[in-house]
């Protein structure tokens, strides 16, 4: 290869397949997450539960979720990727087909609360949006959309499929057979075609060419290793950045949005009139909605800012939980179910890609990895408290109305910070220090 076929660079971008593995893995991992609330149905049947106790059990995910975020950030930061994911698909594997083995409410909890929680820390939306600012700088925002729309496939192919194995072999051997799928697929392309940077195949950040050097430098993002710090470090520096400040806010909002209603859905269209397969069928849509979501609002971001296009979806999953609410009048009515898909999926969708693009466009150089772990603890905060208390409050009451409007306040909350607030904070940020004054 001569020097200009060098300059010129590669003519396909092997990040692009980082973004495919993170793709694969968001929707095999955020189904198995969010697929507890199609089990929930038949666990109800068998035993008994109370929602509000299988409430605390996706809390309980949450919280192991969130507390081994910055654990696994550091991780991810100082051993890179590939040493760190391949096990978050073991664990999840593992900790599904042992769902086969559920007698009693503590294997639950531990079963489901331990292992899909430290799984997904390892391998879940806060380490593979940390991967994107590795791998891209100029299509950050679409790249990241691409990955975590994901997330929105695997509920479009999973979902239904899951209900109909559920039916057809029962929820244990359910368990079981999507375990095995996850260690089949995930384990062995992870560990096959995953790589920790550009460098590692010659290239550079966006596509550039290959360095010159035998031994190419790490990138601007990934400082040497004995310059990488420790969570108690970083916490101490990011505690009192403004940013941080405010994208934990933001994601505590998303948090709370994201694993209340997606915890509760399946029930929530039982209880509106429709039956499990329709119920389904909706979660699915909400997948594929969800996808359409991540693209669009990831290309917008870009074109617009991430502060409004975050503003703007938080909008449209407000208007999309207010069609929720209604659900229960319409009497199963297949239009209104679809047009809260249309909406909410479509919002959701783009909180999520926006919010994990704003952070890495504050924070997407050192420590990014820990700096995700710990907005992630924000994030499972939100969904340690939605979904016990949803729960409880329905086995009170017999509704969902009052946790979701809250929901919706949350939303309008986070709308007005990012238009309002996050963009004076950011312009602070980039002004020049004050020159001292002149010496009388």
């Amino acid at each position: 290869m001569n020097a200009t076929s060098a300059r010129k660079g590669p003519r396909f971008y092997y990040g692009w397949i980082i973004v495919f593995i993170s793709f694969l893995a968001m929707a095999f991992h955020n189904s198995a997450r969010f697929s507890f609330t199609i089990f929930q149905v038949p666990l109800i049947e068998e035993f008994g539960w109370s929602r509000g106790t299988l409430g605390g059990a996706y809390a309980l995910m949450l919280g192991v979720y969130a507390l081994s975020g910055p654990i696994a950030g550091s991780l991810f930061d100082k051993k890179g990727p590939r040493a760190i994911m391949p096990w978050g698909s073991v664990i999840i594997g593992v900790g599904l087909i042992s769902g086969f083995f559920i007698h009693s409410l503590w294997q639950l909890f531990l079963l489901y609360g331990a292992f899909i929680g430290i799984g997904m820390s390892m391998s879940g939306f806060a380490l593979h949006g940390a991967l994107m600012p590795r791998w891209f700088r100029r299509k950050r925002g679409i790249a990241t959309g691409i990955t975590l729309s994901g997330g929105g496939v695997g509920f479009l192919l999973f979902f239904p499929l899951i209900e109909r194995l559920i039916a057809y072999v029962g929820w244990r051997h359910t368990y079981i057979i999507f375990g095995a799928a996850i260690l089949i697929v995930m384990v062995p392309l992870k560990l096959i075609l995953l790589r920790d940077r550009p460098g590692d195949v010659g290239q550079e950040i966006d596509g550039g060419p290959a360095p010159e050097s035998e031994e190419p430098p790490e990138p601007a993002d990934r400082p040497p290793a004995e310059e990488r710090r420790g969570v108690r470090e970083v916490f101490a520096e990011v505690r009192r950045d403004p940013h941080f400040l405010l994208l934990a806010v933001i994601v505590f909002f998303l948090g709370l949005n994201n694993i209340t209603i997606m915890s509760q859905l399946q029930l929530f269209f039982v209880d509106s009139k429709y039956d499990t397969a329709t119920a389904a069928r909706l979660l699915a849509g909400i997948g594929l909605i969800r996808m359409t979501g991540s693209w669009c609002m990831g290309w917008l971001s870009d074109a617009i800012g991430r502060p409004r296009a975050q503003a703007l979806s938080a909008l449209i999953s407000a208007a999309g939980l207010t069609i929720l609410l209604t659900l229960p009048a319409a009497g199963g009515s297949i239009p209104m179910g679809l047009a809260f898909v249309l909406v909410y999926g479509f919002g959701m969708g783009g909180m999520s890609v926006c919010s994990s693009a704003m952070s890495a466009d504050a924070f997407g150089g050192r420590d990014f990895g820990v700096i995700m772990g710990f907005l992630e603890i924000c994030y499972g905060v939100g969904g340690v408290i939605g979904p016990p208390a949803a729960g409880f409050f329905f086995d009170y009451a017999g509704n969902y109305n009052l946790p979701f409007t809250i929901i919706i306040v949350s939303l309008l909350t986070m709308s007005f910070v990012c238009l309002a607030v996050y963009p004076k904070v950011a312009a602070r940020a980039e002004m020049p220090p004050p020159r001292p004054s002149p010496t009388p």
